[in-house]
């Protein structure tokens, strides 16, 4: 939409339009809309005595797709989840679970609150990293999802009780087992098959046909022969180098980056050290002793029954106060003596320490610089970015935005959403971004495009000058590639054709196996499939579907990627119990959850003519 208006505000026209529409706005007044509402008068939505506005129903809408986004790379439009059904989705979800919230009502259900708090407390992804409840955690969640704390736990309250609708309709359902044993025993039933596999690149190479048969084999084909869209793109870049041209790094701003970065540059000594701990008095005096007797820890450690704990590399600021000043003045390879912390008393011994270190300020000046500058060109940058839209917004084009910024302008006669030029070469002066085709390719001719981030280089903007539809390409200019299409479409047909007089000699009475022999073909036997196939077996479907379509003996023939495949059924495998009783289950619980469903769509379709729904989809038909 913004892009549209930014357009349109450099046509005198438009300008002309926008004026009579202020005036009519004057003239008219505004009161209307307001009173009557951007969607109209009335609830879009019914159920019973409940209503819900359009707006209601939109903001839901909206929600669910900010949801979706994810699995859309973020560009999922409303008027493209329309069309995808997710409008009727949001309606029917809110009609469903109003339908259930009545019939709970009627039922006289209710959750107490502590119930609800528990339930919420309990979800993990409002635990912190020690398990505990942090209701940050859900405030935090509920301003990204656009929830009000009140608002949400009014939800989880319903939800809990369209739960125990739910669970009094389908909890315990099972399917009945003349229901699910025929069911069993058909979909666990296994076949095993003899194969022959004709493949088309083993049959004769055709001769190269005459231009005739080629020129009307491609004019058949012309869409497996076309040269993809092609984009002519005009491109604003907007690069940190750019943002940072006028910006002065001094050295006092360097001195007071590193005193304010210190830490960074201050690596304390750290010291690898292992321990044991003991609780009790008796221990650690003897424990004492033998540090004194001069006992390696280990020794101690066996002596006392303890285990030996390895604590690594540690700080200072690692160790309990009481250790951490002792551990640090004890010379390395020795062991200190006992010292009592809350958790009882710790002998330690310091196996090595890598000394204290400050990098000076004369060695990171010059990184420290360049994070500087780095860090206000991000700044400036943003500041650029606001200017720029300004000025187009204003009516001036591309390129007098880039001349009045000074920023550099990119022009790219054709390329294609792969980013290829027609010479199937990579288009000259892309930037390294999937972002810049993305945009190129979504953005209308004539039109230009938001500013948008490029990975680890600034930000772009382009103008979409023309757009060259796909096209067949010239028979000329692809005629190898047709000639090579034209006669692996033979060799398959001749793959077919061997196919179809195997399995006719094999219907005639022969049996797969001599007709293989015959033909010095390779007769292979699949291992058991079912009718839901075999990645084992590799059959093509059509193949696994004639195998269950007869007795021992039928044959069936299908494509493969490279050929044909002939197959004659070799033997019916009953489906055994004892050995296939885990994915027998698996089909029982399946058919119970489908029973379970029916039982709550049916209870769905009852409360729906018993209290009544009205849907006025004209409110909710509107683009915002």
């Amino acid at each position: 939409m913004l892009d549209s208006f930014r357009s349109a505000s450099k046509s005198w026209v438009i300008k002309l339009l926008f004026g009579l529409l202020i005036l009519s706005f004057l003239a008219w007044g505004v009161g209307d809309v307001i009173r009557g509402g951007l969607f109209g008068r009335g609830p879009a939505i019914e159920v019973g005595d409940r209503q819900f506005t359009a707006a209601e129903v939109m903001s839901e809408f909206k929600r669910d797709i900010d949801v979706l986004q994810p699995q859309f790379g973020g560009k999922l439009t409303t008027a493209d989840a329309r069309k995808l059904g997710l409008l009727d989705r949001t309606i029917d979800t809110i009609v469903t679970r109003t339908l259930i919230d009545e019939a709970g009502r009627k039922l006289g259900l209710t959750t107490a609150d502590e119930v609800v708090v528990a339930k919420v407390a309990a979800e993990p992804s409002f635990r912190n990293e020690l398990g505990q409840f942090d209701r940050d955690l859900l405030r935090r969640a509920l301003s990204r999802a656009g929830w009000s704390e009140a608002e949400f736990m009014r939800q989880e309250k319903d939800n809990i009780l369209r739960t125990q609708v739910a669970e009094a309709l389908s909890g315990g359902v099972t399917a009945p087992q003349t229901l699910t044993d025929p069911l069993v025993r058909w979909n666990r039933e296994s076949r095993v098959a003899d194969t022959v596999t004709i493949k088309a690149s083993a049959m004769a190479q055709p001769a190269t046909p005459d231009a005739a048969v080629l020129e009307a084999y491609y004019k058949a084909n012309a869409t497996s022969f076309m040269a993809p869209e092609f984009r002519a793109v005009t491109a604003l870049m907007l690069r940190s180098a750019d943002a940072g041209r006028d910006i002065q790094i001094t050295a006092d701003m360097v001195a007071e980056a590193y005193k304010t970065r210190e830490d960074e540059f201050h690596t304390p000594e750290r010291r690898t050290v292992s321990q044991i701990v003991v609780v009790d008095d008796a221990s650690a005096d003897k424990a004492g002793e033998m540090v004194k007797a001069g006992k390696d820890l280990k020794v101690i450690a066996k002596e006392l029954g303890v285990n030996l704990i390895d604590l690594g590399l540690v700080e200072k600021g690692d160790l309990p106060d009481e250790l951490s000043g002792l551990v640090f003045e004890t010379a390395v390879g020795a062991v200190t003596q006992p010292v009592k912390t809350a958790l009882g008393f710790h002998i330690a011994k310091v196996i090595s320490s890598t000394p204290e270190k400050i990098r000076p300020l004369d060695e990171v000046k010059d990184q420290l610089a360049k994070d500087l500058l780095r860090e206000k060109s991000v700044d400036r940058m943003s500041e650029l970015a606001n200017q720029v839209e300004d000025s187009l917004g204003g009516g001036a084009t591309l390129e007098e935005t880039a001349a009045r910024f000074q920023l550099s302008v990119i022009r790219i006669a054709a390329l294609d959403a792969r980013g290829l030029a027609p010479n199937g070469k990579p288009a000259a002066n892309i930037p390294h971004s999937d972002s810049f085709l993305d945009v190129a390719f979504h953005t209308e001719q004539g039109t230009e495009s938001q500013l948008t981030e490029i990975d680890n280089e600034g930000l772009f903007l382009l103008r979409v000058d023309s757009v060259t539809p796909p096209q067949p390409k010239a028979l000329a200019e692809v005629r190898a590639d047709v000639i090579a299409a034209w006669q692996a479409e033979q060799r398959q047909a001749a793959a077919k054709t061997m196919a179809d007089k195997i399995t006719d000699r094999v219907k005639a009475g022969e049996t797969l196996a001599k007709v293989a022999q015959s033909l010095s073909l390779k007769l292979d036997t699949t291992v058991a499939f079912t009718r839901e196939g075999s990645d084992a077996a590799k059959l093509p479907p059509d193949v696994v579907s004639a195998m269950f379509d007869g007795k021992p003996g039928t044959v069936g023939a299908a494509a493969t990627r490279d050929g044909w495949m002939v197959a004659q059924l070799d033997k019916v495998v009953p489906y055994d119990g004892k050995t296939d009783a885990k994915a027998a289950e698996q089909l029982r619980l399946r058919t119970a959850s489908a029973i379970s469903v029916d039982l709550i769509d049916q209870y769905i379709a009852a409360l729906n003519a018993e209290i009544g729904v009205k849907v006025d989809r004209s409110q909710l038909a509107r683009e915002e």
